[in-house]
């Protein structure tokens, strides 16, 4: 534009804008600011919104050719607070003036980084994951682990020839990091990272088995309990952790998946970016029995009633549950005392042995195992009845029908004939 005629004195002269230019200047500016400058001689206004150019070409750069440069040449650590102000101020120190022989492009050779497109021009991005990573912070990561570095978890970047990839969490899980050491483990706090759900749709399906030792006795080597049940210090084997599950070479890979299967195992609902609540626990029975021989604590002076304390509706007189029993009184600590000690599983536990031997118990002949009620028989003691139970090795037999006569006489209790069978052998 021109400007038109002298001002007077402390006016701004005005612009005269050729009509042949004015479509020129409504290219960036404003058709009505135009107007005004002829009227005002106002100062150019910013251009027309979004108020900033649009490039014609956008940025074609490989972080693999990259590579041997330092993250922070390109990417300070101050983050957006210390980032240049003109893009070209990133690549100058390499780019403006290169030393002879170095594959560094010169910045005038513009079309080496810089590629036609179509529509908004923009430059590498991460590309997202595909359960969205919210409120992550660079600055707090820094803080707590100042000795990783950007390839910590961005390895993949310096080999990415498009836009880098988003990190994995095996990156997040390395150690020192997120391995439930150095922070909270992946496999423990989904949703502390991913509180939304993903834009893609999943389709997940709960499987309908609980975790069975059974099962998994076909995959996991003998002796395997103590690397999942690791004993605490009162000598008790605690329920794992998800970390055991998460091994490596056991479920590592669906723990990281957007659709798993294990996590039905225990919860209601399979998606990490729920809050995932555990089903209500299976009826409180174990898969194992103890394989225990009553002869062998005979010379030790035990009594039937340090261990057989407690009665449930379905049960009577059974042991607590644990190790209670077991590890009082300095007997089978772990890694002391007499054997079998406590981290020696298997030397006590048998697969399915409960199960079976109630079966075998209620299947035999005239058992009374249904309606059979210790409490009322209290004031007897227990060889009474029982008179092998030091000479058993793993079982305790049922007593016979003979050890019952001397106390149902008719006398003492109800007689054992003329009253109905079904009193004692009912279902």
């Amino acid at each position: 534009p021109r400007r038109q005629g002298r001002a007077r004195a402390g006016q701004a002269r005005p612009y005269a804008i050729a009509a042949d230019q004015a479509r020129v200047c409504a290219a960036c500016h404003a058709p009505a600011a135009l107007a005004a400058l002829a009227a005002t001689g106002a100062a150019p206004p910013r251009p027309y919104p979004p108020y900033a150019v649009d490039p014609d070409y956008g940025l074609g750069l490989s972080h693999a050719a990259h590579a041997a440069a330092p993250c922070t040449t390109c990417h300070p650590a101050g983050g957006a607070a210390t980032r240049p102000a003109r893009p070209h101020d990133r690549c100058a120190g390499c780019h403006l003036a290169p030393a002879a022989g170095s594959a560094a492009p010169p910045m005038t050779a513009c079309a080496r980084c810089h590629v036609a497109a179509t529509g908004p021009a923009r430059g590498p991005t991460i590309v997202a994951g595909a359960l969205p990573l919210e409120g992550f912070a660079h600055d707090a990561h820094a803080a707590r682990a100042p000795a990783a570095s950007c390839a910590s978890c961005h390895a993949a970047v310096l080999t990415a020839a498009g836009d880098p990839p988003a990190p994995r969490t095996a990156d997040c899980a390395s150690a020192g990091c997120h391995d439930g050491a150095g922070a909270f483990a992946t496999t423990e706090a989904c949703r502390r990272c991913h509180t939304a759900a993903p834009a893609a749709s999943y389709e997940l399906a709960l499987t309908v088995h609980r975790y069975s030792h059974e099962r998994h006795r076909a995959v996991l080597p003998d002796g395997a309990c103590a690397g999942c049940h690791a004993l605490d210090a009162r000598g008790e084997a605690p329920a794992p952790t998800h970390a055991a599950c998460a091994d490596a070479a056991c479920h590592a890979a669906d723990f990281a998946s957007t659709t798993p299967v294990t996590c039905g195992a225990c919860h209601v609902s399979i998606e990490p970016w729920r809050a995932l609540r555990a089903t209500a626990p299976p009826v409180a029975e174990t898969e194992f029995g103890a394989a225990m021989p009553h002869r062998d604590h005979a010379a030790l002076g035990l009594t039937c009633a340090g261990c057989h304390q407690l009665a449930t509706a379905a049960r009577d007189l059974r042991p607590p549950r644990g190790h209670a029993s077991c590890a009082g009184a300095g007997c089978h600590q772990a890694g002391a005392g007499p054997a079998p000690r406590l981290d020696a599983c298997a030397d006590c536990h048998r697969p399915s042995l409960i199960a079976t031997r109630e079966r075998d118990r209620r299947a035999a002949a005239w058992s009374v195992r249904a309606r059979f009620d210790h409490a009322p028989h209290g004031a007897a003691a227990c060889e009474q009845c029982h008179t092998d139970v030091w000479q058993d090795d793993v079982a305790v037999s049922t007593p016979a029908k003979a050890t019952c006569r001397a106390c149902h006489d008719g006398g003492a209790a109800f007689k054992m004939t003329g009253h109905g069978c079904a009193r004692c052998h009912g279902g």
